[in-house]
């Protein structure tokens, strides 16, 4: 079995146990969603996302940190930053300033989200998509999408072109993967697989906080087998409850993930050994 490591340790000290280049990045930091503010009004955020009196003391403690993502990447790597709408365009900058090859901005859609009276509801999230350069690992027969076709055409005998009719007798094609994800929006916690485990009382959301931000497994999949091979090593500045250790592991990646606080390592831990994760989303 390839190493999965979770160390309790700051990212910024990434180079005491990193000693080779990292071919792929996945990380979900603190989005600043607080804005500063000292008393949670906004569904209950952690310390996390408290640590920083203003923006722009945020935003130099994240060029910090991707600096360090900069230095430990492979030349033929790549690295997948979530952020939310409100600081996309900051992350967009600083990653350019930095030295990254900005090569797309993903958007996906969730379910959950807060309604507001005098605005729209956000029910977006992005995932900025960079390289260290312009030779990199995309493996898009991976990732290649089955869609129903809306205008099959044909060759001149009346073949299909590259389209076929399935089991259910739709036309069908594998379609080269867009920015815009759907269908990708249920959490490890609220996932079908788990409902019945998370009622039990061997269940991590009974002996542990539940993550407020965790990103669902099949996003970290995607990612993952789109811009690595098997047995590269993967790595996440901010482990979180493990869902980048986790995809790492049923994809036969090897994983190094940072994360200070105990009780989200206990709970990767939980995962890593249960294998209580959903495989469909």
């Amino acid at each position: 079995m390839l190493n999965i490591d979770i160390i309790n340790d700051s990212c910024f000290n990434c180079k005491e146990y990193i000693t080779e280049k990292v071919d792929m990045f996945f990380c979900d930091p603190p989005y600043f969603i607080s804005g500063g503010k000292t008393k949670d009004n906004i569904g209950g955020r952690s310390e996390w996302d408290r640590q920083w009196k203003d923006e722009d003391e945020f935003l130099v403690w994240t060029k910090e940190w991707m600096q360090e993502m900069f230095n430990l990447l492979s030349d033929t790597g790549s690295a997948y930053i979530c952020i939310d709408w409100k600081q996309s365009s900051n992350f967009h900058f600083l990653l350019k300033e930095i030295g990254f090859q900005i090569q797309n901005r993903i958007t996906w859609k969730r379910d959950k989200g807060r309604g507001s009276k005098k605005n729209w509801k956000s029910v977006s999230e992005d995932i900025w998509f960079v390289t260290k350069s312009n030779n990199y690992i995309f493996n898009v027969e991976k990732v290649k999408e089955l869609k129903k076709v809306i205008a099959p055409y044909t060759d001149d005998e009346g073949n299909p072109k590259d389209w076929w009719i399935d089991d259910n007798g739709d036309k069908v094609r594998k379609t080269h993967p867009s920015n815009i994800w759907l269908g990708h929006c249920v959490p490890f916690w609220s996932s079908k697989e788990v409902k019945s485990y998370a009622n039990s009382k061997a269940s991590p959301e009974n002996k542990y906080e539940k993550h407020q931000t965790q990103k669902p497994l099949s996003i970290v999949k995607r990612c993952i087998e789109a811009s690595s091979n098997e047995k590269d090593l993967i790595c996440d500045f901010f482990n979180g409850s493990g869902t980048s250790a986790v995809a790492s592991k049923m994809l036969n990646r090897r994983y190094v993930g940072f994360e200070i606080n105990k009780t989200y390592i206990d709970i990767t831990k939980l995962r890593l050994e249960k294998e209580c994760v959903p495989t469909l989303y």
